[in-house]
């Protein structure tokens, strides 16, 4: 018979439980540093470099992303293993909405980034908590405690307040604001998308999943960059910096999609978006050292 620690476990259910906070605490470290990074870079690919190409900036992303997922695969198989789940993917409702929610949410989250202020476009990303926790609760029947209810109204409160035009605490244009009430409730979706289907396939592997959904979702992005970005791209000047500017982002996309798909596959889409909080916190200090930005007292509360 085991024997039981002081808590009441066993060894073995202790140690369990210890590599699974050190995974935890890996997963969000990983994904916290890589997508405030990225937030950065792209802000400066389009106030810097002056790349006003969101949707072709996200093709990008995904081109990359999925070609570092075929070089992992050829060099290390066992990492990117073949997705098999006994039927063809694509006769998958849940996985052809995956792609769909992929490949628009992306280029709307750059249009976001690009029309709006960092303040502002970080603000408006504390929306997409309480809309996890209405489409989970209309999908999965999943109900949120009281404590974490009354911290979702004052988020929303906070969201509603946050329209004074001052030091960016409100989109300069009515594009931006448009484009942050499409991309909200599309952002909610994917995130709890991505766990149902993850469990519906069983757990499988993150690399292999994304493997599977990037060429789709890059087909639904390819067909959405004409509704999204403006002409000339053709006749874009490249230079050293911005081809090194767009290369980097896109490699950190990579790494963003990696680390979130690991946190919402193995934590969950709440994880993922209380964790954006404490991304949103560093993206606007960031900002303020990397491009100038300053906030009101409101928007630092």
């Amino acid at each position: 018979m085991a024997q039981l620690d002081d808590g009441g476990k066993s060894p073995k259910a202790a140690d369990r439980n210890d590599e699974d906070t050190a995974r935890a605490v890996l997963f969000l470290g990983f994904n916290f540093l890589s997508t405030v990074a990225l937030i950065n870079i792209n802000k400066y690919v389009f106030t810097k470099a002056h790349f006003g190409f969101p949707a072709a900036l996200s093709n990008v992303h995904y081109v990359t992303s999925w070609g570092c997922l075929a070089l992992l695969k050829r060099l290390i198989p066992a990492l990117v293993p073949t997705l098999d789940v006994g039927r063809p993917l694509h006769t998958d409702r849940d996985f052809l909405a995956m792609c769909l929610l992929i490949g628009s949410v992306t280029p709307l989250n750059n249009m976001s980034l690009q029309l709006n202020p960092i303040a502002w476009y970080q603000t408006a990303k504390l929306a997409v908590t309480p809309v996890v926790v209405a489409i989970e609760y209309g999908l999965d029947g999943v109900v949120p405690s009281a404590a974490r209810a009354a911290c979702l109204a004052l988020v929303c409160l906070f969201v509603v307040k946050m329209r004074e035009p001052a030091a960016g605490g409100a989109p300069q244009s009515a594009a931006g604001l448009i484009c942050v009430a499409i991309w909200v409730p599309l952002a909610a979706a994917y995130k709890v998308q991505f766990g149902r289907l993850r469990r519906k396939l069983g757990k499988c592997s993150t690399l292999a999943l994304m493997h599977a959904l990037f060429p789709y979702a890059l087909l639904v992005q390819t067909i959405l960059s004409p509704l999204v970005d403006p002409p000339g791209l053709f006749e874009y000047s490249w230079t050293a910096t911005s081809v090194f500017a767009v290369a980097a982002s896109g490699l950190g996309a990579f790494l963003v999609n990696y680390s979130g798909f690991l946190v919402v596959g193995h934590l969950g889409a709440i994880s993922h978006v209380l964790l954006g909080q404490a991304k949103s916190a560093m993206t606007l200090l960031v900002a303020a050292l990397l491009f100038g930005t300053s906030y009101t007292a409101r928007e630092l509360v």
